[in-house]
Order: C-alpha cells, then structure tokens, then sequence
C-alpha cells in the first residue's frame, strides 16, 4: 500500500511508459487521441508536424497557381483582400501587369510557413494564458505541441481534400484561398457578395472546426497533468474559438 502512495513510484511508472515515435504519434492522434497527446503531454515536441503543415500549406498555393490563370488569380486575390477589394479596373490591371522578379514569385513560399509559426505562437500563447488561469499545470512548450497536434490533424485532412478538388473543379470556380475549395461547413447556404457577415459566421460551423475542437479538448486535459477535465479543457478551447468567430464576423461586416 505504501509503494502505491509513493509520489517516486508513480514518477518511475511514468517514465516506464513507452514513447511514441513521430509516425506512430500522427497514426495515433487520428485513432488513439488520448493515448497520443499523453505522450505529448509528457514530451512535447511539434517541429515535423509543422513541417507538414508547412509543406501542405505551400503544395496547395503551387496547386492553385498552376490552376488558375494569372490574371484570375491576381482579380480574386484582390477581390478577397478588404483592403484592395474596392480597387479601380485601371488598378487591377496595373496589378496584373506589373513585372515580378524571381524573389517576388516566390516569396509567398516563405511568408507561408513564417505566417503559420506565427500564427501558431500567438494561439499558444493564448491557450497557456487561459488554461494557466484555469488551473492547468501547462508551459508554453506543453500549450505549443497540443496546439499544433490538435488542430493539424483536422487541417492535414482538408488541406488534401483542398488539392483534390482544386484537380476536380472547374478551374474558374476555385477560390484563392485554398481551405474554401472545400466544402465542409453551411456558409454555402448565403452568397458571401450579399450577406458576407452571415456567410463568414455560417462558414464557422464546420466540421473540421468541431473536429480541432474535440482534439485540443482532448489535449490540453491530457497534458494538464490531472488538473483539467476534458469537460473544462472543452470550455476554454470554445471560448478561444467563439472570440476568433466574432472578430471573423466582425471583420466581415466592417469592411
């Protein structure tokens, strides 16, 4: 009885548990999640998922660009941005015939893993600030590596459907931003011209968003060491993400 009150014994048990390798880690946050993210829990670690992210991120921009016609792509890339959506024909067409050196070309295939580090930085740094005020035993290495496995997962899998459908549809009717050649969410009951708040709020209710939900629900109680019940993870992961919905929709009706 004594052996199994021994704070060392349960410090040696948890050190006895296996580790899970990179693959089996990638395997196992699809079929065995909480297994998974104990192991994160335990041992952080997010540089190769990232790196997939990265890779996918840059694979579907090359995709998209070798779809699309130029012309095309810089008219929908203007119209997508709030800042420039409003731009006169002689603008756009300055635009498009503007020269572009080899750097300018290809210096979206840097800004796009520069942008998700940071983005991912930001949305840790965000968890840890909430969970830590919740009572969770986290660090910012523990909040970074549930962050990344949790929504990666979820994003691997559109980012993939993305590439197929941007292969299957019609090449006129992909949009520039790569994650909306899917379809997964209701924002396809609006036209995003006439109702673009709606649409922007609608396009929220997602699968892949219910989905990143539950996996970082699932993590964050894991890697808390006890303190957090899924139950609270949940609570504080929907919090994050109904502020990220409202200054989405907020945005939309602004501009």
């Amino acid at each position: 009885m004594d052996e199994n009150l021994n704070p060392a014994g349960s410090a040696d048990a948890a050190a006895d548990v296996p580790k899970l390798g990179f693959f089996q880690r990638l395997a196992g946050v699809y079929i065995e999640p909480q297994k998974t993210f104990e192991d994160i829990g335990r041992k952080g670690g997010w540089l190769g998922i990232f790196l997939i992210m990265a890779v996918l991120g840059c694979a579907s921009i090359y995709i998209l660009q070798t779809r699309i016609d130029h012309e095309t792509y810089i008219r929908k890339g203007l119209q997508a941005n709030p800042i420039t959506k409003n731009f006169s024909e002689e603008q756009i067409k300055a635009a498009i015939e503007r020269p572009q050196g080899p750097i300018e070309r290809n210096l979206v295939y840097v800004m796009i893993p520069i942008g998700q580090l940071i983005v991912f930085l930001l949305i840790s740094a965000v968890f840890l600030m909430i969970f830590v005020i919740m009572g969770g035993a986290l660090n910012f290495k523990k909040s970074m590596a549930v962050t990344l496995w949790g929504m990666a997962p979820p994003g691997i899998v559109a980012g993939l459907l993305g590439i197929l459908f941007m292969y299957i549809k019609d090449p006129d009717t992909l949009d520039v931003d790569t994650s909306a050649n899917v379809v997964s969410n209701l924002g396809l009951l609006v036209s995003q011209k006439e109702h673009p708040a709606l649409a922007s709020l609608l396009s929220s209710i997602d699968i892949f968003s219910f989905w990143m939900i539950f996996l970082l629900s699932v993590g964050f109680a894991a890697a808390s060491e006890g303190k957090l019940t899924r139950k609270k993870a949940m609570t504080g992961v929907v919090a994050v993400w109904a502020i990220y919905v409202l200054g989405k929709v907020g945005i939309k009706a602004i501009f």
